[in-house]
């Protein structure tokens, strides 16, 4: 009996085996491949298409101790150098307009520009040296921070239309805008603001903003005024003291000024647009340069307008510089271009290496060559007179 037992479990064990087995579909060898034979290619004609996944990136973290900042667009800007001080002014001054004399008026219309004429003789002599009042007056200092040499746009100098615009009756300097401009001398602000609706200029709203200084000296018992034009950021007042080397505004643009630059004038005897002078007979040149004041005169004394004077230099100290140009005053019918009292130039020739130099000229087709030397810090004087007018036209 115990024998029959062990035969029936080993039975039952046998029965339940079998039936577990795996159920094979297809050929055996699928299941069971042998080494030697290749593998089958998958048919993804048949396959399932698999389910469109989406990526979504995962955003990049930015440490919170280094934020990433947000741009806000702003207006471009001229910068402005280290060295240059900023102006912060505390206070604002205020000007409180009073009644607009007749003088400050504004014309209306506009008066129109003037027709200029090229290598013009005028029809009245011009005015003569005053050998008592012939002596330098650089009053002026650089107008502008550091101390380089005070430098002018030459192809636009007093007295001469650039072939475009309005006779030129100051000097410009271009800078960037928002350059510091100082008093070039001590005196008192006697403008300071805007001519929108008061004439100091050609017409009103020429210069946009001025600052205007009386001098504290007297030219020839006559007083002085400095004027700044196409200005920004005014800090001084009308009324106020200021001296060489005081903020007074920065270099901007408005008025008759469609880009950054300053526009200098000398006026002598009155703040009027018809008073001024040649302000390159009044800046200091420096120790290095020097100025030429010259006449270019008919026998009989009468001025060539409009006529190219080119200066090329002779001596080691300045054979290497490029020649010099700059032309003879314009005739003005409104008679708003002044020379000194003391040279009666009707050209000046500015920011020359000392030394020797050979002036020239043509007039009625006629070429005229003259020597001057030039002195450092000091105005040189020259004068050529020409052959009589041979073009009666010339002569109106």
């Amino acid at each position: 009996m115990g024998w029959l037992r062990v035969y029936i479990f080993w039975g039952v064990l046998l029965l339940i085996l079998v039936g577990c087995r795996p159920e094979i579909n297809g050929d055996a060898a699928a299941f069971n491949p042998s080494p030697s034979a290749p593998l089958p290619t998958p048919s993804l004609a048949n396959s399932p298409t698999p389910p469109l996944i989406t990526f979504t990136p995962i955003p990049t973290v930015t440490p919170s101790a280094t934020p990433t900042p947000t741009w806000t667009a702003s207006p471009t800007t001229t910068p402005t150098p280290t060295a240059t001080p900023t102006l912060t002014p505390s206070v604002t001054p205020t000007l409180t307009p009073g009644p607009v004399p007749l003088s400050r008026r504004c014309p209306d219309p506009a008066p129109e520009k003037p027709t200029y004429r090229r290598h013009f003789l005028a029809a009245a002599p011009w005015p003569t040296p005053d050998a008592a009042a012939a002596e330098p007056h650089f009053w002026l200092q650089r107008p502008l921070p550091g101390t380089g040499r005070f430098v002018t746009n030459g192809w636009f100098p007093y007295g001469w239309d650039a072939y475009t615009y309005l006779l030129h009756n100051g000097v410009d300097v271009v800078e960037a805008q928002g350059t510091i401009l100082l008093a070039a001398a001590d005196g008192t602000i006697v403008t300071a603001g805007e001519d929108y609706n008061e004439l100091y200029g050609w017409r009103c709203d020429w210069y946009g903003h001025l600052v205007v200084i009386q001098l504290d000296s007297l030219w020839q018992g006559e007083p002085v005024f400095l004027l700044y034009g196409h200005v920004q950021n005014i800090v001084v007042e009308v009324g106020q003291r200021v001296y060489r080397g005081e903020p007074v505004a920065e270099i901007g643009k408005g008025g008759a000024a469609l880009l950054p630059h300053l526009h200098l004038e000398i006026r002598v005897g009155h703040n009027e647009f018809g008073a001024t002078r040649n302000p390159m007979l009044w800046f200091y040149p420096g120790d290095t340069r020097g100025v030429i004041a010259g006449r270019l005169l008919d026998p009989e004394g009468r001025p060539w307008q409009g006529v190219t004077i080119e200066a090329v230099g002779r001596s080691p100290e300045n054979s290497t510089e490029e020649p010099v140009r700059t032309w003879s005053y314009l005739g003005d019918p409104l008679n708003l271009i002044n020379p000194d009292e003391g040279w009666a130039e009707n050209f000046v020739l500015a920011d020359l290496r000392p030394g020797r130099y050979e002036l020239f000229v043509t007039v009625q087709g006629v070429s005229y060559r003259q020597m001057v030397e030039v002195t450092a810090a000091a105005v040189s004087t020259v004068e050529i007179i020409t052959e009589p007018y041979r073009d009666a036209a010339a002569v109106p």
